[in-house]
Order: structure tokens, then C-alpha cells, then sequence
């Protein structure tokens, strides 16, 4: 499984504490970081299936199998999509990220028909 993580320039220390945190309590997936300016190469380059990202999916027209738009605010919800469905979630917990880690594997083991998350 892979995984790409990116934010603004001032959050590069949650990033990369959100990096190394995914890479310790999941050590067979790749995960990978990026820059906000370099997404749109990195998700083409690296092909993610969950994208963790401050951003919504804007560089990515044919959709991965999970974006989430992690809110930089703990007031404002996160946005969550996994396998084409969406839901929100307001400061998400690094076990939440944890289990939508879990989820898109699960989904990529058993759904040979998985839903894409496509910019909206």
C-alpha cells in the first residue's frame, strides 16, 4: 500500500510526525511526503492509494482510492473518502487515520471493483 502525505510549509513538522507515525504502526505500507506546490507530480509519480492531504483533490481527475482532506483546524471536519464514500470527521485522531489506513487495505484485498475519490 501506498501512501502520500502532504501539507503547507508550516505544518512540515505534523507532517513528518504524521509520516514517521504511519510508517512505525504500519511498517509494510510505503509512505511517502510531498510538498503542496509538488502533489500533482508526486501523486502521479508515486500513485498513492490514500492521500493524506490539507488540500481537497483537485490534481487527480481520474481519482484514488482514498483522499482524505485533513483539516488544519481542529474545529473545521476533515473530509474522508474511501472507496467513492464520503464522511467528515472533526479532529480525527491518528487511530482514526489508523483505521482508514486499514480500511483501504481491506477494500484493495477485496474489491476488485473500488470506488474512486475524484476531485469534487
Amino acid at each position: 500500500m501506498r501512501i502520500l502525505v502532504a501539507f503547507e510549509p508550516e505544518y512540515q513538522a505534523y507532517q513528518g510526525v504524521m509520516v514517521a507515525s504511519v510508517r512505525i504502526l504500519r511498517p509494510h505500507a510505503k509512505v511517502e511526503s510531498a510538498t503542496l506546490d509538488r502533489l500533482g507530480d508526486e501523486v502521479k509519480r508515486f500513485d498513492p492509494h490514500l492521500v493524506i492531504c490539507s488540500q481537497p483533490n483537485t490534481v487527480d481527475p481520474g481519482g484514488k482510492i482514498a483522499w482524505v482532506e485533513l483539516s488544519i483546524h481542529s474545529t473545521r471536519p476533515s473530509k474522508i473518502c474511501v472507496g467513492g464514500r464520503y464522511s467528515e470527521s472533526v479532529n480525527p485522531a491518528l487511530e482514526t487515520l489508523l483505521a482508514i489506513v486499514d480500511e483501504v487495505e481491506e477494500l484493495m484485498r477485496t474489491d476488485s471493483r473500488q470506488g474512486e475519490c475524484p476531485p469534487r
